[in-house]
Order: C-alpha cells, then sequence, then structure tokens
C-alpha cells in the first residue's frame, strides 16, 4: 500500500515537473522569439534603413534639390539612426543574461545620429555650410563614407548571420567592425571623435 502511494506520489510529482518544464521552454522559446525580433528590427531600421535615407540625401544633393528638400531626407535619416539607437538600448537587458551589452552598438547609432543632426542638418540651416557646387559635393563625399561603411556593417550582421551567433559573439564583432571603419578613415571627422571616445 505504502509502495503504490510512494509510485503515484512519484508519478504527481514527475506529471507536475513535466508541466513546468514545458511552461518554461515555452516561456524560453517565447523569449528567444522576441529578442530575434527585436534585433531583426534594430538592424533593419537602423541598419538597412539608414543605408536607403543615406540614398535619399546623397540623390537630394546630386539633384540640386531645395535646401527644405535636403533637410527633410536628413531629418529621415536621423529618425532611423535614432531608431536604431532606441532599438539597441532596448536589447540591453536581453544581451545582459549573457554578460555581454549593447553599450558601444547604440552610443554609435548616437554618434552618427548627433553627427547627421549637429554637424550637417544644423550646420546647413544656419548656413554655415551652403549648398553650393563644391559644398554639395563635399557632403555627397562625407555622406558616401557614412554610407559605404554602414553597407559593411550591414553584409556582417544581416539576418541569416546574427541568428545563429549569441549577443557575446554580436558584441564583440561590432566592436572589431566600428575598429576596422574608425582605423580605415582617420580624417573622417565623425571617426576621428570616436577613435579618442572608444580608444580603437
Amino acid at each position: 500500500m505504502r509502495k503504490n502511494i510512494a509510485i503515484i506520489i512519484l508519478m504527481v510529482g514527475l506529471i507536475i515537473s513535466m508541466y513546468f518544464n514545458y511552461q518554461f521552454k515555452a516561456y524560453k522559446d517565447n523569449q528567444k522569439v522576441d529578442y530575434t525580433i527585436k534585433l531583426n528590427h534594430g538592424t533593419q531600421m537602423g541598419i538597412k534603413e539608414s543605408i536607403q535615407n543615406l540614398d535619399y540625401v546623397i540623390k537630394s544633393l546630386e539633384d540640386n534639390s531645395s535646401k527644405e528638400t535636403v533637410i527633410y531626407t536628413l531629418g529621415n535619416l536621423a529618425v532611423s539612426l535614432k531608431v536604431g539607437e532606441e532599438s539597441f538600448i532596448f536589447l540591453d537587458s536581453d544581451f545582459k543574461e549573457d554578460q555581454s551589452s549593447t553599450d558601444l552598438i547604440y552610443s554609435v547609432f548616437r554618434d552618427m545620429y548627433w553627427y547627421i543632426r549637429a554637424d550637417i542638418t544644423d550646420d546647413i540651416l544656419s548656413n554655415k555650410v551652403s549648398l553650393e557646387k563644391e559644398s554639395r559635393n563635399q557632403l555627397i563625399k562625407d555622406i558616401g563614407v557614412l554610407k559605404q561603411d554602414l553597407e559593411y556593417i550591414d553584409s556582417q550582421f544581416n539576418e541569416d548571420i546574427l541568428k545563429e551567433q549569441n549577443p557575446q559573439w554580436i558584441e564583440n564583432k561590432w566592436k572589431e567592425l566600428i575598429g576596422e571603419i574608425v582605423n580605415r578613415n582617420t580624417d573622417y571627422k565623425l571617426y576621428e571623435r570616436m577613435k579618442m571616445k572608444y580608444n580603437l
């Protein structure tokens, strides 16, 4: 009798254990999906969308568009960079679970945002930078550098690559890529600041 009771208790305990393991697995699977969605959103908006917006800025400059149009395209670019920053700030808690951080990732998006906002947009608005042919050509060149580098990052951070990697790999790879970019363009104003700020 006692043996039967012990077996019943054991079976009930096993069923309860299986139930909670199933629930925990479902929770972990949902967490993984949420993490993947957030990660893809950050790269989609921060990188891919910004590349597209950089194209629009360059085209507006090449087409000799009005100051208002150029400012509008720069505004859209600033928004996509800001969304990239905020997406990776939001992801930091997920990374911390893996003893990693998105600090450098979102900080770089923030630096790019302020470069577009302060160094380019504000200077155009205040007429510190004109939109005459020579200035436009210089802006096209400067913005072209940023576009080329974001395209390079995009080639290393597409969805197929990221879904196979853990946060630690992503953090390390990002640092490696930013180091490459900064040291490849040492006379670029944005990267001069980043090199000193992050000791790259």
